[in-house]
């Protein structure tokens, strides 16, 4: 037997959670660069989720002429995808399009049904192997992991940016477990294998918390295969 019924009904009630949306201010880093959302992006992305069923898209943008230090989140890419309540499986190809030119990879926005105190080994681990599988394209300092996640009648919103110690533990990972290096599937397939955190995992020293707004100083838009 399957709750399919019931969230189904959930799912048509999304939209409401839109109207109460929090963003993380809590032990935020003052280094780096300031991510700017649009709301329309993030209330479009909230209304085609689920509460059980992860969702993801890679965000592109660029920084406004009169501020370096600001990314203004333009565009989210919808990939091919398939999701469970704990992680994500998508191509190991990033998208490339005409319309995404004149913008930069920003990183990665994704649901998850419950808010965690830091950021999923997954998620590290997969921001990882992008950064180690496309290195003329992906910038670590600028890509940020984004999630969105589900509390009771709410949605709340924090980024993540990897340390250098982040980087090099995940980077380690990787090369001792051939298999998860070799896909997405290979990753959460190896991460599961392992029955809890991975060894040597420290969300305390991998990631800190990048400061994020949200605007409706300017639209986003979304891009589907």
């Amino acid at each position: 037997k399957t709750d399919w019924r019931v969230r189904a009904v959930a799912s048509t009630n999304l939209h409401l959670r839109t109207q109460h949306i929090y963003v993380t201010s809590d032990d935020v880093t003052e280094d780096g660069f300031t991510y700017v959302l649009p709301k329309n992006l993030l209330k479009r992305l909230i209304t085609i989720a689920d509460l059980r069923t992860q969702v993801m898209g890679y965000m592109f943008g660029l920084s406004p002429p009169d501020n370096s230090q600001v990314k203004e989140i333009h565009a989210i890419v919808m990939v091919p995808q398939w999701g469970t309540a704990h992680n994500v499986h998508i191509p190991d190809q990033l998208p490339h399009h005409d319309y995404l030119a004149d913008y930069e990879p920003l990183g990665w926005i994704h649901t998850q049904p419950n808010e965690l105190p830091s950021l999923a080994p997954q998620d590290l681990l997969l921001q990882v192997r992008t950064m180690m599988d496309n290195k003329t394209f992906w910038d670590g300092d600028k890509a940020v992991i984004m999630t969105c996640s589900f509390s009771p009648g709410s949605c709340s919103l924090t980024s993540y940016r990897l340390t250098p110690t982040g980087f090099e533990w995940g980077r380690n990972f990787l090369q001792q477990n051939p298999t998860a290096a070799s896909s997405t599937t290979g990753l959460m397939t190896t991460l599961s294998a392992t029955g809890g955190p991975p060894p040597g995992y420290n969300p305390a020293t991998h990631s800190e918390k990048a400061q994020t707004l949200l605007s409706d100083r300017f639209l986003g838009f979304f891009m589907v295969p």
